[in-house]
């Protein structure tokens, strides 16, 4: 699994899995980097909004691979909307990793977290951002830019007026919760979809219906999960700390059927995402 690629619309080509860190502070992200690219990881995602860049700096300086066969992703904050905002974010990205350039930087939500899915769209405040990466892309400090959890009207408010294109939009994606026409409109238009929770956070663990397709192939449901959103063309982040579920969630090699794959694709969704639900990107409000 950890040589399998998909090629962005600029030609570089990006891990089809990748390790997610939200919620891992400094200490257990650098830990998390070391552990995943001994297993064979090559593809580590993070974010400013996480606080821990500083520690997945320190995990990619430590784990004895070079730089240049590692890909690494990081979110400008959702609440950076001026140009000048996101030109200083930036450069605080690559000092606090300690990089000379990033793989992918994205723009983490069109909305600050407070507003999210909410009336004000931000449209003209995105292209500003959007300017910024692409000035960032030109200098070299970072090799591709896209975009999270950005809706068709969202993309389509980018693509009016760029000069470079995006080239992913990271979205929430799995079994029980499968945007397919976001998914289809981002890949009319060459942009990889990234799915992130693609486990649905844990809470998909205990669909019986899930289970019982997962077991008829022999894997787990997080397993299962992982292939069906690849087979749908996605690149998957799981974010794991455990050595072990490291390991599983790239044991890939099987394929799901395309009935099964339309049987997951309706499957009941959730509607509840345990003590996460409070987060926007799980239908929550931050006050």
């Amino acid at each position: 699994m950890f040589n399998e690629t998909y090629k962005l619309a600029n030609g570089i080509e990006i891990p089809k899995l990748g390790l997610g860190t939200w919620l891992l502070d400094d200490a257990q992200a650098a830990q998390a980097v070391v552990d995943a690219i001994a297993i064979g990881y090559r593809h580590i995602d993070t974010a400013q909004a996480y606080m821990n860049e500083a520690g997945v700096g320190e995990g990619i300086r430590s784990c004895g691979v070079a730089r240049e066969e590692l890909f690494i992703t990081t979110k400008v904050a959702a609440e950076a909307k001026s140009y000048d905002a996101v030109v200083q974010s930036i450069d605080e990205s690559l000092t606090k990793m300690g990089l000379d350039y990033i793989d992918l930087v994205i723009i983490h939500s069109p909305q600050p977290w407070k507003e999210f899915r909410e009336e004000s769209r931000y449209f003209e405040e995105n292209k500003q951002v959007w300017a910024a990466l692409e000035d960032a892309y030109k200098k070299g400090k970072v090799k591709a830019i896209g975009l999270s959890n950005f809706l068709q009207d969202d993309i389509e408010n980018i693509l009016a007026s760029c000069e470079i294109k995006p080239m992913v939009n990271q979205i929430l994606a799995h079994v029980s919760n499968t945007p397919l026409e976001l998914i289809e409109f981002c890949q009319k238009n060459d942009i990889l979809v990234e799915a992130y929770s693609p486990i649905a956070h844990g809470e998909v663990l205990e669909n019986a219906e899930v289970k019982v397709i997962a077991d008829k192939y022999g894997v787990s449901v997080a397993q299962l999960c992982l292939r069906y959103d690849i087979q749908l063309g996605l690149v998957v982040i799981p974010k794991t700390a455990n050595p072990d579920h490291m390991s599983i969630n790239a044991k890939l090699d099987f394929i799901i059927s395309e009935a099964d794959m339309e049987l997951l694709k309706n499957a009941e969704p959730i509607q509840n995402y345990g003590e996460h639900s409070f987060f926007p990107v799980f239908g929550g409000k931050l006050k």
